[in-house]
């Protein structure tokens, strides 16, 4: 993985084929990717990781664990990630399940591509901009 402009996300889901499709979309816009299909496998990445990682897809229901829980265990590692819920439930639900953690976006399945690239680069330029303006205040 070389440098990438918009930086390196993990992408959290048991679903393979989902992995490789979100990989080759995050690709398209410049965004290097780690893909693992469990929370445990995610934890060890984030507990490795030397700040290169800026955002997290995050399945919100992995079979290993539920994705809220373990989005507040990747709260820990940094407030600066980017975090976007991935679900086939409907928004309306993940957001209840969520409830106020804070999180970028959320993406139902089926999703449209041109949209999760545009819900993707928005969020990721806002942060790069948030930590910018905090880091010349």
């Amino acid at each position: 993985m070389g440098n990438s402009i918009l930086g390196t996300f993990l992408v959290v889901d048991d679903d393979e084929s989902l992995r490789t499709l979100l990989t080759l979309i995050l690709s398209s816009v410049g965004i290097n990717s780690i893909c693992v299909g469990t929370s445990n496998e995610a934890l060890r990445v984030l507990q490795e990781d030397n700040g290169t990682i800026s955002g997290i897809l995050l399945d919100l229901n992995l079979e290993n664990s539920r994705g809220e829980d373990f989005l507040d265990q990747i709260l820990t590692f940094s407030s600066d990630l980017v975090v976007f819920m991935i679900s086939g439930c409907l928004s309306e639900e993940i957001k209840e399940r969520v409830g106020d953690r804070p999180i970028d976006g959320i993406i139902t399945k089926p999703f449209q591509t041109a949209k999760l690239i545009e819900q993707i680069r928005d969020a990721v330029i806002k942060r790069q901009e948030l930590i910018t303006s905090r880091e010349g205040a």
